[in-house]
């Protein structure tokens, strides 16, 4: 049977020459485009030092010419000439007047001639010896052109039909109102000699301020306005001084400038990339050149080492293709048959690992399920840690438990709570660090957590654990618009007291009824005397207690009158009636202890309390003690006490804004210094001074206002900053939104009763 050739062979042969050939392509590439770079850069940098020269030895002549003027027009012949009705009978005048014209020409910095006109006499001088008339002056027109340029001190170019560039200087010096002014006069020819030029890769320019040209390697270009050229824009909308960058307006240019900080021309040069480049191209010749050779010497090469490099594969081939079990290929691509085996197994890897990280998964769900509820052995949680990689020693723990406080107006229904829970779950898992949690798990329709506390001092304890509560929060409304509580534990040393924590945590949660939706609950905030709502078997006895604990008359009423229907409605011996009362009995018993409360004085009468409870004959009797005897006078004392730390927490808050008026008092502060959460002392407060702390805060420092401006001769301003308004403007719109005048009208007005 004759064997064709099989596909792999000839890829390992076109892949070998490719090896062989790509590489040298691709380095002549990137060294043909590196070669460029570097030319133009250092054609750039090139350039940006011819200009700083040429921008040295222009501004050398013109500072030099500026300070030689400067001290002329500063003496005290021209000041007192300028005062004068210079005619020509006053020749000793006029000659000084030459003379020191004249040798400010004699230096060699490219002065053409200068212009001295007395704005104040009306008298002009230039090199001739005849002082004219400035109403007559052929040049009059230009004199009063620059006069009325709100600059004192400038340079310009003359206009387009002249090749003259002009210093002007108004006198005195620096004076809005100038009694003189000096025109002086350079030949544009003269700067351009000073233009350090390359007429081969571009041009050299020097443009003023507003875009003439006033040199330029091409003198037809001078006088010229290239404010409007394109790849000149981007130089005066830049608001650097040195820079350089590309332009494809008219082809690709390279453009370099200087801004000069003395007079604001602009130095310029403009070169052609692809002359920079021409050198460059030979780069690619060469690598075209000896890609070919190489592509040749490499073919011989691959076909040879390709047939040796091949042999192990077609031996491995050959034995797969010899075993019955597996499939023959349809291919003829040995390769991809030997790949396809190798991946079934490991597809079959993968699904292993798979089954066994869902079981572990499971497993650690269930332990943690089974650790809530106090179901798991300690030698046996310090086994499943350490079997978990979790660390054996903990710190002091506590549980932070997350529920979904409704799905009314959502776009969820009822049948989704189960995903949304779990959808929770692993933002919960995403977002606490895996160092800080045991693995979160979903429980009775609650998400519920395990961390460790980390630091040395409570406060920092409760810093962190506000804000992963507050980050929960904002995740899952930012992901699944659902609102959300989260009830916190009390603090506890040991990994094995988590049921505790957990009843804690899911405890605190039933307190939403009173702190309303969205709150983040602390168990010692709604329950600081220490109570503990026991876990019962059945729903309504959790229920009543829970309505006991809130002091929720009708609720108790209605629970405890479905509590006594279900006993009563099993038909058992009398005596077993009274199991589960005893039990109810002794769990609000155990209520009262907690509440520190004697249990003689819930109770009137000498038998003790199980007595009492079995000596009753009638269902209604029943209801009707347990209603009089025990959870009328707890619920009593759940809403004294419950009261009375309404009112401390309230009366302290008052006496903060009382004190602290002045300050930046804010409900965080308060939290901080109470030690509550914020969301917490928000509803005592306005449960108890019957309205929001903020607004509360706002109409004292109103109070506090008026007093001030009545009794008080301070000002606006000083009233608003000692009450922390930001300003004196919000303070006055804000008093009279509520005063209906204005702070200074409210003064007056009490002033004047007095």
């Amino acid at each position: 049977m004759r064997i064709r050739p099989p596909k792999f062979l000839l890829r390992l042969f076109l892949f070998s020459v490719l090896l062989g050939t790509l590489p040298v392509l691709i380095l002549g590439v990137l060294s043909y485009q590196k070669s460029s770079e570097i030319i133009q850069d250092k054609v750039a940098k090139g350039n940006m030092l011819n200009l700083e020269q040429t921008q040295m030895r222009v501004e050398q002549i013109l500072k030099t010419a500026d300070k030689s003027v400067t001290q002329f027009m500063s003496s005290s012949l021209v000041n007192s000439a300028l005062n004068m009705s210079l005619t020509p009978d006053q020749f000793d005048t006029v000659n000084s007047m030459l003379q020191g014209l004249h040798q400010l020409q004699s230096f060699d910095l490219g002065i053409h001639d200068i212009l001295l006109v007395s704005l104040n006499r009306g008298w002009a001088i230039d090199n001739t010896t005849e002082v004219h008339r400035l109403e007559s002056f052929i040049q009059a027109d230009m004199v009063k052109n620059y006069t009325q340029s709100g600059k004192t001190s400038f340079w310009t170019h003359a206009g387009s039909a002249s090749e003259e560039i002009h210093m002007v200087k108004k006198l005195p010096l620096h004076s809005s109102t100038p009694s003189g002014i000096i025109i002086v006069k350079f030949k544009s020819k003269e700067i351009n000699k000073l233009l350090a030029n390359n007429s081969e890769l571009g041009d050299v320019m020097i443009l003023d301020e507003n875009g003439l040209v006033l040199a330029h390697s091409d003198a037809t270009q001078i006088g010229k306005d290239y404010s409007g050229r394109g790849e000149l824009l981007s130089i005066r909308n830049n608001t650097e001084a040195v820079g350089t960058y590309t332009s494809s307006q008219h082809g690709d240019m390279g453009v370099t400038f200087r801004k000069s900080p003395y007079n604001g021309w602009m130095y310029i040069s403009v070169s052609s990339v692809d002359l920079i480049t021409k050198d460059s191209k030979a780069i690619e010749w060469y690598t075209y050149t000896a890609c070919l050779l190489i592509l040749v010497v490499t073919m011989l090469l691959s076909w040879l080492g390709s047939r040796r490099m091949y042999s192990p594969i077609h031996l491995l081939y050959r034995s797969l293709q010899a075993e019955p079990e597996i499939t023959k290929p349809a291919e003829r691509d040995e390769l991809s048959f030997i790949g396809r085996q190798v991946n079934e197994m490991l597809d079959t890897k993968h699904r292993m690992i798979g089954i066994i990280e869902g079981q572990r998964r499971q497993v650690e769900e269930l332990f943690m399920i089974k650790l809530f509820q106090g179901e798991v052995r300690v030698q046996e949680i310090q086994e499943k840690l350490t079997g978990f990689a979790y660390k054996k020693d903990w710190n002091r723990i506590y549980v932070m438990a997350v529920q979904i406080d409704t799905l009314n107006g959502t776009r969820y229904d009822e049948m989704d709570e189960d995903l949304l829970l779990f959808a929770i779950n692993n933002i919960v898992d995403e977002i606490v660090p895996v160092s800080e949690r045991l693995k979160p798990t979903v429980i009775h329709r609650t998400q519920v957590t395990l961390l460790e506390c980390r630091g040395e001092q409570e406060e920092a304890y409760k810093k962190r654990v506000n804000e992963l509560a507050a980050e929960i929060r904002q995740k899952v409304g930012q992901f699944l618009e659902l609102e959300v509580s989260v009830g916190i534990s009390r603090f506890y040393n040991t990994v094995e007291e988590a049921r505790m924590a957990y009843q804690d945590a899911t405890e605190a949660l039933k307190y939403t009824i009173r702190t309303g939706a969205g709150s983040v609950i602390y168990i010692e905030d709604v329950e600081p005397e220490g109570t503990i709502l026991s876990l019962f078997q059945g729903r309504i006895e959790q229920e009543l207690l829970d309505a006991v604990k809130l002091a929720d008359f009708a609720q108790a009423d209605q629970l405890l009158e479905n509590y006594l229907q279900e006993i009563f409605q099993e038909k058992v011996n009398h005596r077993e009636y009274f199991v589960p009362l005893t039990a109810f009995l002794l769990e609000l018993v155990r209520m009262a202890q907690n509440l520190g409360e004697p249990i003689a004085s819930l109770y009137d009468g000498e038998k003790s309390l199980i007595d009492q409870l079995y000596r009753m004959r009638t269902v209604k009797e029943i209801g009707q003690w347990f209603r009089e005897a025990l959870i009328y006078p707890m619920m009593e004392l759940f809403e004294k006490k419950r009261k009375t730390q309404y009112m401390r927490i309230s009366d302290q808050m008052l006496d903060m804004i009382h004190h602290e008026v002045e300050t930046d008092l804010s409900l965080d502060l308060c939290a901080t210094r109470l030690g509550y959460h914020p969301d917490y002392i928000r509803g005592v407060f306005r449960r108890e001074a019957g309205v929001n702390f903020s607004e509360y805060l706002s109409n004292f420092r109103l109070q506090k206002a008026k007093e001030m401006l009545v009794d008080t001769e301070l000002k606006i301003s000083e009233i608003a900053e000692r009450l922390r308004y930001n300003n004196s403007q919000n303070f006055i719109r804000y008093f009279r939104k509520q005063e209906g005048m204005t702070p200074g009208q409210y003064r007056e007005k009490h002033l004047l009763r007095e």
